[in-house]
């Protein structure tokens, strides 16, 4: 059995198309191929019996004609047989990884809702790494991403320019650490709560909003991206490292 890479339906190997969807199954028009590519052989070499019985100068002719259209198909179908081969072979590796890859969904994905609901991120993290193409498919992967950097920000001892950078990036570059464009409004609705919460954190410590963003467009520019060194003059607070 295989995967259609369409549909993702299940069907035999020997079928040329999906029965599903009807996407051309390479492996099985190969062998359809390689099938015509025979019978066309020998329909050519049934003439060399006929060449045994007659010496005609036609007969001997139509005779070398057809070797020659026979060395030619066999030429191209040897060319042809070694591409649908890489083909064939990197077709069902794919099939196989994306079968894998649906099975372990089915089986891990009410477990991975379950421990973002919670908020746990220490599962969800062991989970990762079983399958990590299919972990990055899930619906709130982005969403996990900036969740961890939001606990990952809060655990910051010191409020020093690397505690400024993350959060810098999480206020105004969110997709530093996931893409907004691809969650859920839900999940963009806790985002913002979590950003809300960070920028009151930095208030406390006494910057402003416009001067948090000033600081942000200013560094960044510099290189394309934040650099802690130029961060740090900007750095207030008392427990500042």
């Amino acid at each position: 059995m295989i995967v259609c890479k369409n549909c993702g339906g299940r069907f035999d190997d020997s079928l040329t198309k999906c029965p599903y969807c009807g996407t051309m199954h390479k492996a099985g028009a190969y062998r359809s191929f390689r099938k015509k590519i025979a019978d066309m052989i020998d329909s050519f070499l049934g003439l060399k019996e006929e060449a045994e019985h007659s010496v005609s100068r036609n007969i001997l002719f139509s005779l070398l004609k057809a070797l020659l259209t026979v060395a030619v198909i066999v030429g191209l179908a040897f060319v042809f047989s070694r591409m649908m081969n890489t083909n064939y072979y990197n077709d069902r590796e794919y099939d196989e990884e994306r079968l894998e890859k649906i099975l372990w969904t089915e089986e891990n994905i009410d477990k991975l809702n379950d421990a973002f609901a919670k908020g746990d991120l220490d599962t969800i993290s062991s989970l990762q790494y079983d399958n990590s193409s299919a972990f990055y498919q899930w619906e709130h992967y982005d969403a996990y991403c900036l969740l961890e950097a939001y606990v990952r920000i809060g655990d910051h001892v010191f409020k020093d320019e690397y505690y400024l950078r993350d959060c810098l990036y999480f206020l105004y570059y969110p997709e530093y650490y996931g893409n907004t464009t691809k969650m859920s409004e839900e999940d963009y609705a806790v985002y913002e709560e979590d950003r809300k919460v960070i920028l009151s954190d930095l208030i406390a410590l006494g910057y402003s909003e416009s001067e948090l963003r000033n600081i942000y467009d200013r560094c960044a520019d510099s290189y394309g991206y934040l650099s802690a060194s130029d961060l740090k003059k900007y750095v207030k607070g008392e427990n500042n490292g």
